[in-house]
């Protein structure tokens, strides 16, 4: 039985992810205003999409 993520379930897992958290990230500022731990949610979400945006580059 081989366990090894394919680049396309690799990629299709990233995208999965980073459309998760794009629409987090659209939600909060969709907002007028942010508090202080919704300012740094957004800091942390934008560094996610980031790094799941990067892993669905390199499994094209």
């Amino acid at each position: 039985m081989d366990t090894t993520e394919s680049k396309e379930e690799i990629f299709n897992r990233a995208k999965g992810q980073h459309e998760t958290l794009d629409r987090r990230l659209q939600m909060l500022l969709r907002k007028p205003f942010l508090t202080a731990e919704e300012e740094l949610e957004v800091r942390e979400l934008k560094k996610k999409k980031l790094y799941y945006k990067d892993i669905m580059e390199k499994n094209r």
